[in-house]
């Protein structure tokens, strides 16, 4: 196990020496088991992974006037909890002084975010990972790109991401949904889990870490797929009861609490399932996705692809289709929604995976914009 780590470790500095820099790599070394093994090393990549190596921000002055700062303050003065237990009182005293002025700084600069209670839970992670003067930059771009739907002034595009949720369950599991919806509760169960990127929920920083390597390489609605994984893989504690929604909405709430929570089976099925069901094929919501101007919908499904390989390995390892299919079997699927996206979702990840050049990518993130508007004329 250690050789392996001392290999990956190596594989990760060879990236990051590369001229220019091999993001490619770095991506799928940040999504692959382990993630990026230490904060030495996430410090050198995540930079990269934002592209704010060459991003000189200025702290804003007088952030404290900030019409926010009185619940920016009382909600770092509740995040104790997110500091070491070993980690003296006067060190954490100085990063929750960090952390004000960190939040207000971003808020300050872009006037048109606005702070929720949750933002201060991924700032926490980004201080202790990266130190106060590298985070600025770091929560400055998360916050203008990933983070932008939760920070607007309406709830409406948090719940138009939410609703992402019961589209993704549903291709895997239609028992589950139908159970979930009998039950009444809703998705609001897994709001605390995106809007803090399972800050606030998973009990361990180092797994924590290990999340923020996977959310940072992938798609802003990773996450939502992570939480669909979380609830898949607790469905049959879920349905094993009443129907009933004060009970099913306890179960959901405590799946991402587990402390043994299978972190890397989770991240694994759930960049597969990305490539095999993109945000634009789940026609569901496809019609909302680009008609509502979510910050989401303004990244293509392979930008920042999950896991760089061809989706014919992913459905043979998830059994979708035995490995002795031909190519022209696997191409003779029915003339649907999903059969059209899948189409796309090969020739894309094929191209991000380097077996192809830009054109091909382009071309399957054309399909995959007027796929949805087109299907729904025919």
């Amino acid at each position: 196990m250690q050789s392996k780590r001392k290999l990956k470790a190596a594989h990760i500095v060879e990236a990051l020496q590369s001229e220019p820099v091999d993001i490619h790599s770095l991506r799928k070394l940040s999504i692959s088991p382990g993630g990026l093994l230490s904060r030495k090393l996430r410090c050198q990549v995540w930079p990269h992974l934002l592209d704010v190596t060459d991003t000189h921000l200025k702290c804003p002055k007088n952030v404290r006037m900030h019409p926010e700062c009185r619940q920016v303050q009382l909600d770092v003065n509740r995040s104790g909890g997110r500091f070491p237990s070993t980690m003296p009182k006067e060190e954490v005293d100085i990063l929750q002084e960090q952390l004000t002025d960190l939040i207000l700084s971003v808020l300050c600069t872009h006037s048109e975010l606005n702070y929720y209670q949750g933002y201060h839970d991924i700032c926490v992670t980004f201080l202790l990972v990266c130190g106060k003067q590298l985070s600025f930059p770091l929560v400055e771009r998360l916050s203008t790109y990933h983070l932008r739907d939760f920070m607007v002034r309406s709830m409406d595009s948090t719940a138009d991401i939410l609703n992402y949720l019961i589209p993704i369950l549903e291709k895997s599991n239609p028992e589950l949904v139908k159970y979930i919806e009998k039950s009444e509760v809703g998705t609001l169960f897994a709001l605390s889990w995106l809007i803090t990127w399972y800050s606030y929920v998973v009990p361990k920083q180092e797994d924590i870490e290990r999340l923020y390597d996977f959310f940072l390489s992938c798609h802003p609605l990773m996450p939502v797929y992570f939480a669909a994984q979380i609830v898949l893989d607790n469905a049959d504690n879920i349905m094993d009861g009443e129907c009933e929604m004060a009970r099913v909405y306890q179960v959901l709430l405590q799946t991402a609490r587990k402390t043994d929570l299978p972190l890397e089976t989770l991240i694994s099925k759930a960049a597969d399932f990305y490539i095999q069901f993109p945000p634009s094929s789940l026609s569901v919501t496809a019609i909302d996705y680009y008609k509502d101007g979510l910050a989401m919908s303004t990244f293509c499904d392979y930008a920042l692809v999950a896991q760089h390989e061809l989706p014919d390995a992913v459905l043979r390892r998830r059994g979708l289709y035995s490995s002795d299919r031909t190519e022209s079997s696997v191409n003779t699927r029915p003339s649907n929604a999903d059969s059209t996206h899948w189409s796309a979702a090969k020739t894309a990840a094929v191209a991000v995976g380097g077996a192809v050049g830009a054109a091909a990518i382009a071309g399957a993130v054309n399909l995959l914009e007027w796929a949805p508007h087109l299907l729904g004329y025919l």
